[in-house]
Protein backbone atom coordinates (compact mmCIF):
# COMPACT_ATOMS: atom_id res chain seq x y z
CA UNK A 1 0.00 0.00 0.00
CA UNK A 2 3.00 2.85 0.66
CA UNK A 3 4.66 1.47 -2.00
CA UNK A 4 1.82 2.56 -4.47
CA UNK A 5 1.01 5.94 -2.65
CA UNK A 6 4.53 6.73 -3.23
CA UNK A 7 4.28 5.72 -7.09
CA UNK A 8 1.18 8.04 -7.50
CA UNK A 9 3.33 10.85 -5.84
CA UNK A 10 6.25 9.90 -8.11
CA UNK A 11 3.68 9.98 -11.06
CA UNK A 12 2.20 13.05 -9.50
CA UNK A 13 5.53 14.99 -9.48
CA UNK A 14 6.90 14.56 -12.77
CA UNK A 15 3.56 14.93 -14.43
CA UNK A 16 3.82 18.59 -12.67
CA UNK A 17 7.17 18.55 -13.51
CA UNK A 18 6.54 18.01 -16.98
CA UNK A 19 3.51 20.59 -17.11
CA UNK A 20 5.32 23.31 -16.21
CA UNK A 21 8.40 22.97 -17.97
CA UNK A 22 6.81 22.71 -21.29
CA UNK A 23 4.35 25.12 -22.65
CA UNK A 24 4.09 27.15 -19.32
CA UNK A 25 4.99 30.55 -19.14
CA UNK A 26 8.48 30.77 -16.17
CA UNK A 27 6.56 34.03 -14.80
CA UNK A 28 2.95 35.38 -14.24
CA UNK A 29 1.65 37.60 -17.37
CA UNK A 30 2.56 41.70 -16.11
CA UNK A 31 -0.88 43.58 -14.82
CA UNK A 32 -0.38 45.63 -18.12
CA UNK A 33 -0.56 42.69 -20.36
CA UNK A 34 -4.11 41.83 -19.11
CA UNK A 35 -5.62 44.80 -20.14
CA UNK A 36 -7.40 44.69 -23.89
CA UNK A 37 -6.57 47.97 -25.89
CA UNK A 38 -5.61 49.42 -28.56
CA UNK A 39 -2.93 52.52 -28.64
CA UNK A 40 -1.73 54.40 -32.07
CA UNK A 41 1.46 56.66 -31.69
CA UNK A 42 3.33 59.83 -33.80
CA UNK A 43 6.04 61.76 -33.39
CA UNK A 44 5.39 64.86 -32.04
CA UNK A 45 7.44 66.80 -34.64
CA UNK A 46 6.00 64.73 -37.69
CA UNK A 47 2.26 66.22 -37.16
CA UNK A 48 1.22 69.38 -35.12
CA UNK A 49 -1.49 66.81 -32.85
CA UNK A 50 0.18 67.09 -29.51
CA UNK A 51 -1.16 67.85 -25.33
CA UNK A 52 -3.79 70.76 -26.89
CA UNK A 53 -5.40 68.32 -29.63
CA UNK A 54 -8.25 65.87 -29.00
CA UNK A 55 -8.64 62.18 -30.01
CA UNK A 56 -11.34 59.74 -30.90
CA UNK A 57 -10.11 56.50 -30.88
CA UNK A 58 -12.91 53.72 -31.83
CA UNK A 59 -11.62 49.67 -32.53
CA UNK A 60 -14.79 48.44 -33.32
CA UNK A 61 -17.89 49.59 -31.22
CA UNK A 62 -15.91 50.78 -28.61
CA UNK A 63 -14.21 53.99 -28.67
CA UNK A 64 -11.73 56.81 -26.02
CA UNK A 65 -11.48 60.44 -26.61
CA UNK A 66 -9.89 63.33 -24.77
CA UNK A 67 -6.39 64.58 -24.75
CA UNK A 68 -3.49 62.44 -26.47
CA UNK A 69 -0.63 61.93 -23.82
CA UNK A 70 2.59 62.87 -24.95
CA UNK A 71 6.14 60.78 -24.00
CA UNK A 72 9.01 63.17 -25.02
CA UNK A 73 8.97 63.19 -28.58
CA UNK A 74 5.73 60.54 -29.20
CA UNK A 75 2.49 61.23 -28.88
CA UNK A 76 -0.36 58.18 -28.06
CA UNK A 77 -3.54 58.31 -27.95
CA UNK A 78 -5.43 54.70 -26.76
CA UNK A 79 -8.61 52.42 -25.89
CA UNK A 80 -9.16 49.76 -23.22
CA UNK A 81 -11.40 47.04 -24.86
CA UNK A 82 -13.69 45.51 -22.68
CA UNK A 83 -12.93 42.71 -21.16
CA UNK A 84 -13.31 39.63 -23.23
CA UNK A 85 -12.77 41.14 -26.36
CA UNK A 86 -12.36 38.37 -28.43
CA UNK A 87 -12.48 39.88 -32.48
CA UNK A 88 -9.17 39.45 -34.10
CA UNK A 89 -9.33 41.79 -37.07
CA UNK A 90 -11.06 44.96 -35.88
CA UNK A 91 -11.40 48.40 -37.95
CA UNK A 92 -9.92 51.00 -35.98
CA UNK A 93 -10.37 54.57 -36.46
CA UNK A 94 -8.63 57.62 -35.51
CA UNK A 95 -9.89 61.48 -35.63
CA UNK A 96 -7.79 64.15 -34.34
CA UNK A 97 -8.71 67.49 -34.11
CA UNK A 98 -7.46 70.82 -32.63
CA UNK A 99 -3.85 72.14 -31.91
CA UNK A 100 -2.12 75.21 -33.47
CA UNK A 101 -2.96 75.23 -37.68
CA UNK A 102 -4.16 71.66 -38.01
CA UNK A 103 -6.86 70.08 -40.06
CA UNK A 104 -9.24 67.77 -38.53
CA UNK A 105 -7.59 64.35 -39.40
CA UNK A 106 -9.45 60.84 -40.16
CA UNK A 107 -7.55 57.75 -40.37
CA UNK A 108 -8.74 54.18 -40.35
CA UNK A 109 -7.64 50.58 -40.91
CA UNK A 110 -8.09 47.15 -39.87
CA UNK A 111 -5.57 45.76 -37.80
CA UNK A 112 -4.32 42.57 -36.18
CA UNK A 113 -4.69 41.72 -32.46
CA UNK A 114 -2.58 39.81 -30.62
CA UNK A 115 -1.08 38.26 -27.26
CA UNK A 116 2.55 39.48 -26.23
CA UNK A 117 3.02 36.40 -24.78
CA UNK A 118 2.17 33.07 -25.76
CA UNK A 119 0.95 30.74 -22.78
CA UNK A 120 -0.36 33.16 -20.82
CA UNK A 121 -4.10 34.14 -20.74
CA UNK A 122 -3.75 37.53 -21.86
CA UNK A 123 -6.09 39.83 -23.53
CA UNK A 124 -5.83 41.35 -27.05
CA UNK A 125 -3.66 44.01 -27.78
CA UNK A 126 -2.89 46.45 -30.74
CA UNK A 127 0.09 49.13 -32.06
CA UNK A 128 -0.35 51.50 -34.75
CA UNK A 129 1.39 54.22 -35.65
CA UNK A 130 0.19 57.52 -37.43
CA UNK A 131 2.69 58.29 -40.33
CA UNK A 132 3.57 61.90 -41.08
CA UNK A 133 1.02 61.71 -44.19
CA UNK A 134 -1.75 60.80 -41.89
CA UNK A 135 -1.85 56.84 -42.49
CA UNK A 136 -2.42 54.56 -40.24
CA UNK A 137 0.32 51.29 -39.95
CA UNK A 138 0.73 48.24 -37.69
CA UNK A 139 3.71 49.07 -35.68
CA UNK A 140 6.29 46.22 -35.64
Amino acid sequence: MVNRAVRWAGAAVAALGTLTACGGPAKPCELLDLVPQVAVTWQADALPYGPDATYRLCVADHCASGAPAVYGDVVRARVHLPEGFDERKPKVTLTLSGGPGAKKLEASRTITLRQTEEGCDQALTGSLRLTADGELKEAG
